[in-house]
């Protein structure tokens, strides 16, 4: 419903709901129930959704609207309390469409998933359900209406759930702060507090609480006082941690305690309940006076967080990169499984390049198994199904068969153990072993635990389809081949290679399970990669097959058993002769992996260096959480030699009374909340809350990203400050919020752009994803429109690409996207604006816009209402363009300013009864060189009784309007003194 009410028998807006990053599915999919009706009225403004527990951690939520909302902006996820973690906006999808939260669900955890139409009235699905409704990993408990009322009968906006996998790190357990610090002469004793298990683990991580000083030895001891394992802690202050790592048995009870070796000591001591529950420990009692037991209080030790048992074995990072003439032999590891498994999954290390085959062998480097390793890329895994003997010695190594490559190099100190597997020696140039090295392979895990490695990275794993067998050609062989696959999660892209043996082929195609073709992408040869930028929807079914254009062409086959999956996909057939299916083969496509929207430019933008150094702002001696956190960031940065760091900013709000100012070239910077901060910024010298690089600096910084904020100037009227300036190689902006309204000419008015991101390297990618300007601007009479806020912007010293994805924007004064004046390209993918001056959605030449979203629905109270969609400048391109200019008094959508040309595909316009203004105005002015522009697709419902001129204006002589309805009820559909060309178009 509207505000903060809770309801427990109904859900709204969403109908489904499935965790991202599935490694492995650990549940069924949960169903929520069909949409019975859509509510709405005047005062429905508040969040509505559901309320959701974890049992176990999860990597992220899809969420899919269910088929009676409408209307909706935004979507959070949010704690129990209502703390916002993560918010999405959503103002372009409707109703089956589906969107995710990136955030990591906890488990043993409650959390919400809630909508609203920020302030304005919306239509919710709601469903009568009999709660809970459980999963293997999340249940369903409450409905949740008028922002935060529960209702145990209904659900609302979410249909179904599907449970991520189960994560390897456990809960932690928090014992509460320290009360008090206890000290006295005789207090020499063990103090701590005793743990049981539910599970097996492979040990305790310990945090000293803040009041304890003086302990120099931590012990964990089993339930009759035998030490188990010790560790020396005498260089640790409160609040620092250690770690046990001795496995212990789940149903066992252990003690973790501390002394001072003899000497009086200080502990810090809490008042709990007993017993104290988190996932598979609970605290039963404290320990005091050696091994006296306590009800009431626990001990020395604030936090314990266990670590789940896991077969992975580290190796190290790659200290660099060997080459030379002639270094063409196995390289690798020698390994031997403390007990029998299934087989091995192995990653390859990072400064591994050239490697085309991998091997298990026995000890004397007899092959048992060889994997074909040549389209992996470093951080990728492979696997061996081979089992491997207990206690048996193996090798796994990596050739480049003959040719040379480049293998990376670790020092280590053999022998590295872990719970089933310990590496003994590295191997080198064929069979030598090293002592002190190892080669090619940084993790090996049970083949049972290969979604742990691949979680490590954040990266898909491929689709293998295996090698070719042979090639195939006749004359007449000229259709479609090539494989059928579902998607499992939702993905967006892929990214498939052509197999070695298929030759001739020169169009890919991404089709649905019609054949009907969603993307094509041209091939150039033999084992190119072709990417489709097209997102794909959860448990659907896909097509990627190859042609000739009708030539004869040469396909390559491999025999493979059906089905073949990976994380996210699944082959199930091949596809041949145009469209017969195969149950038995695969053909022409031998690897297929899911791509960013980007053709995989995101990789490099949203992976951190291997080398980069985290600091948590709260625990780093030289940084002042309390202070201003902009002064301490920069005072610590300036120390620096090199800056390659990201800083941490766990849930909190923190000052933020300085510009954050950085014009060096540095290599790396992130700050990032965890899983979500708030920037206050109290202090009217603050223009912008980051300033990086400067205009005219052909040596920025290099990369830079902020994630998970919320910059907050809404304390006082007078307040302001713009976002972020950026004149940096490539940026990543992501989940951040400006939260307040601006007032660009008030008493403290700050920066003119909000938002400017010039990207300066022109081969280089910036991403500004989920980005929120919902508060808008004071708009005031006494200042021109220009010379207020901008929302986002870009300027000439943009050289690179820029994606502006799923952003927002409100009633901003001087225009909302204004991304048209830069050189360099600007696609807006699924972006919202809404009432915005100038150009509520501005683009030039190099620039596109799809899946957008404008609302001019109040502009008869606007001092300077604003355009809708404006094509400025060079040939647009404009595609699934959705207008609702209810309430416009300006041009719904302009061409002119320069605009050669453009194309608009897909446009659905509404205007409305008192728009004073064309519906669609296309002019030239003395610097344009028509070239042609193409409406295609289109509607056009025009209902405005203000004037008579014609809805759509022509006034230049390249207008072509294609496959189109103009329903213009009060006046004429064409004016403005150009015929346009019409096919296909209906006026009425």
């Amino acid at each position: 419903m509207g505000g903060g009410l809770f309801s427990s028998s109904y859900r709204y807006c969403i109908d489904q709901i499935q965790p991202t990053d599935l490694s492995a599915p650990a549940g069924r999919t949960l169903g929520l129930g069909s949409d019975e009706e859509g509510q709405s009225w005047g005062s429905l403004n508040g969040r509505s959704g559901v309320r959701i527990q974890t049992s176990q951690a999860v990597h992220g939520l899809e969420c899919r609207l269910s088929t009676e909302t409408e209307g909706l902006i935004t979507a959070y996820l949010t704690t129990d309390d209502g703390d916002v973690l993560e918010r999405q906006t959503i103002a372009t999808l409707e109703a089956g469409e589906t969107f995710s939260f990136d955030t990591r669900l906890d488990a043993y955890e409650t959390y919400r998933v809630v909508f609203d139409a920020r302030g304005r009235a919306y239509v919710r699905g709601r469903a009568a359900v009999d709660y809970p409704i459980q999963a293997d990993t999340l249940e369903v408990t409450d409905g949740i209406y008028g922002g935060e009322q529960l209702t145990s009968s209904y659900r609302y906006c979410i249909d179904q759930l599907t449970p991520g996998p189960a994560d390897p790190a456990l809960p932690a357990l928090d014992l509460g702060s320290d009360e008090e610090a206890q000290s006295w002469g005789g207090l020499d004793d063990w103090s701590g507090v005793r743990v049981e298990l539910e599970e097996d683990i492979a040990g305790f991580e310990c945090r000293l609480s803040s009041e304890t000083a003086g302990v120099t030895t931590a012990y964990l001891t089993d339930e009759s006082e035998n030490v188990l394992e010790q560790q020396s802690i005498d260089e640790l202050g409160a609040g620092e941690t250690f770690t046990f790592g001795t496995a212990l048995e789940g149903g066992q009870a252990y003690w973790i305690v501390f002394d001072a070796g003899g000497d009086s000591y200080i502990r810090g001591r809490a008042a709990v309940d007993y017993p104290v529950e988190s996932g598979v420990v609970q605290a039963t009692h404290g320990i005091y006076g050696g091994g006296i037991l306590s009800d009431s209080y626990r001990y020395c030790v604030n936090r314990i967080v266990p670590e789940r048992s896991s077969s992975v074995l580290n190796l190290g990072n790659d200290e660099q990169g060997q080459s030379w003439e002639g270094l063409d032999d196995w390289a690798g590891v020698r390994l031997q499984p403390t007990e029998t498994i299934d087989g091995l999954a192995c990653r390859l290390s990072a400064a591994t390049e050239g490697v085309t085959a991998a091997y298990l062998t026995d000890d004397t480097g007899s092959v048992l198994e060889e994997q074909p390793i040549g389209g992996l890329e470093a951080g990728e895994t492979f696997v061996f199904d081979t089992e491997l003997e207990a206690g048996t010695p193996y090798w796994v190594t990596c050739d480049a068969a003959g040719q040379e490559y480049t293998r990376g190099r670790a020092a280590v100190s053999y022998p590295i153990e872990g719970e089933t597997l310990e590496a003994t020696h590295g191997i080198y140039n064929g069979s030598l072993q090293s002592d002190t090295y190892r080669y090619c392979v940084d993790r090996v895990a049970e083949s049972s635990e290969q979604a742990l490695l691949d979680q490590s990275v954040s990266q898909e794993p491929t689709l293998d389809l295996q090698d070719d067998g042979f090639s195939q050609s006749w004359s007449g062989l000229n259709d479609r081949a090539g494989v059928r696959i579902r998607t499992k999660h939702a993905v967006n892209g892929l990214e498939c290679r052509v197999s070695t043996e298929t030759t001739g082929v020169t169009t890919a195609y991404l089709t649905d399970d019609t054949g009907t073709v969603l993307d094509e992408q041209s091939i150039a040869g033999t084992g190119e990669t072709v990417s489709f930028d097209t997102d794909l929807t959860a448990d659907t079914i896909y097509w990627v097959v190859c042609d000739a254009d009708g030539v004869d062409y040469a396909r390559g086959r491999a025999a493979v058993d059906y089905p073949i999956t990976s994380n996210s996909l699944e082959a199930l057939n091949g596809i041949y002769s145009g469209d017969l299916q195969s149950t038995d083969y695969r053909y022409c496509i031998d690897r297929i992996r899911p791509t960013d929207v980007t053709n995989g430019l995101t990789g490099s933008l949203t992976s951190r260096p291997l080398d980069v150094t985290t600091i948590d702002v709260t625990s780093h001696p030289e940084i002042d959480e309390d202070g201003d956190l902009v002064a301490e960031l920069l005072a610590y940065i300036t120390s620096l030699d090199e800056v390659n760091h990201e800083f941490v900013l766990p849930m909190g709000s923190y000052s933020w009374n300085t510009e954050f100012q950085l014009s060096d070239p540095i290599e790396y910077l992130e700050i990032r909340g965890d899983p979500r901060a708030t920037l206050e910024v109290r202090d009217h010298s603050v223009d912008v809350a980051f300033e990086l690089g400067t205009w005219a600096d052909d040596n920025p910084p290099q990369h830079v990203a902020l994630r998970n904020l919320d910059v907050d100037i809404a304390d006082e009227p007078e307040r302001d400050a713009g976002l972020i300036t950026a004149h940096v190689g490539r940026c990543l902006i992501d989940n951040v919020e400006l939260v307040g309204e601006r007032w660009r000419h008030g008493p403290a008015g700050g920066g003119r752009y909000t938002c400017l991101i010039n990207t300066r390297d022109p081969d280089a990618f910036s991403m500004i994803r989920n980005l929120s300007f919902p508060d808008g601007e004071i708009a005031d009479s006494d200042e021109p429109s220009v010379g207020h806020s901008i929302g986002f912007s870009a300027d000439p010293p943009h050289e690179g690409i820029t994606l502006w994805q799923q952003c927002y924007v409100e009633e901003y004064v001087d225009n909302g996207f204004y991304v048209s004046n830069s050189v360099g390209e600007n696609l807006v993918v699924r972006g919202a604006a809404v009432n915005c001056g100038n150009g509520t959605l501005r683009i030039g030449a190099d620039d596109e816009a799809r899946d957008c979203k404008v609302i001019l629905d109040a502009a008869s109270d606007q001092i300077y209402p604003g355009a809708g969609l404006w094509f400025q400048g060079g040939e647009p391109l404009a595609e699934r363009i959705d207008i609702d200019g209810s309430d416009a008094q300006n041009d719904i959508l302009r061409i002119n300013s320069d605009a050669d040309g453009g194309h608009i595909s897909g446009l659905d316009l509404f205007c409305g009864p008192p728009v004073d203004a064309p519906a669609i105005r296309c002019t030239y002015t003395s610097g344009t060189d028509p070239s042609g522009v193409l409406i295609e697709n289109f509607t056009v419902e025009d209902v405005t009784t203000a004037n008579d001129n014609g809805s759509v204006s022509i006034r230049r002589p390249d207008i072509t309007l294609s496959s189109g309805e103009i329903d213009a009820e009060n006046r004429p559909t064409l004016g403005g003194g150009y015929d346009p060309d019409l096919d296909d178009v209906e006026l009425s």
